[in-house]
């Protein structure tokens, strides 16, 4: 079975190296990368990643932060070949919602903070100096218009209706120490979707980076009972 990842709010695919290696040699992940060159809506990506799966083929979903409402929209779709999802430290609706009052603002020209002053903040003690750096070369490869709309986009999604059409087993992977997305995520998406399960990594917010062969060892031992997983 092949996996789709969908990445963070950098849309780069550069920052899952580890995770891939992890998940290999059973399960092969592709990393979908979500054009830089222009701002596309959750809508727009939805449609972008469904033109990109690997049709009647099953395949694991996954769904990381910024992607999440996305990855939830397609499983409530049901496309051809989805045979299992997973949400990682991500969300069905705004985690800041009272936040949105702030969202005009981001039409304005403002530069994005470095990774150097933003890391520590949403890291903790899990900050180091190569990740800051390979953070700040996924960033810098995203103009600052199009990180300020997909920012906005966090701020006003809302995908909770999609998540009771997902018939597909599900996994909720997150964060201990999640700094951005709060545990009422998770009991949000559980609400609506009783079926799906938890598994909890002692990580911060970047988790598929920074526990790697703990996410994909949750993956693995979540779906094990389906055979179809090591095919």
């Amino acid at each position: 079975m092949c996996v789709v990842l969908l990445p963070g709010m950098d849309g780069s695919g550069l920052l899952h190296d580890a995770f891939i290696a992890a998940m290999a040699p059973r399960l092969q992940v592709e990393s979908v990368v979500y054009p830089a060159d222009r701002f596309l809506d959750d809508r727009q990506l939805q449609a972008f990643v469904a033109e990109r799966l690997p049709g009647d083929a099953p395949f694991l979903l996954i769904g990381e932060s910024f992607s999440g409402p996305i990855a939830i929209r397609i499983a409530a779709s049901r496309p051809p070949g989805l045979a299992r999802l997973v949400l990682c430290a991500t969300f069905a609706a705004s985690p800041r919602p009272w936040l949105g009052q702030v969202r005009p603002l981001l039409a304005l020209p403002l530069p994005i903070p470095p990774a150097r002053m933003l890391m520590p903040a949403m890291m903790g003690r899990w900050t180091t100096q190569d990740w800051t750096r390979r953070a700040q070369a996924a960033l810098a490869a995203l103009p600052a218009a199009v990180a300020r709309a997909r920012l906005g986009e966090v701020l006003r999604v809302d995908a909770t209706a999609d998540l009771t059409r997902i018939r597909v087993p599900t996994l909720y992977l997150q964060a201990s120490h999640d700094r951005l997305v709060p545990r009422r995520c998770w009991h949000e998406i559980h609400v609506r979707m009783p079926h799906a399960r938890r598994a909890r990594l002692r990580v911060s917010h970047f988790l598929l980076q920074h526990h790697p062969a703990g996410a994909a060892r949750a993956i693995r031992r979540h779906f094990a009972e389906c055979a179809d997983l090591h095919r």
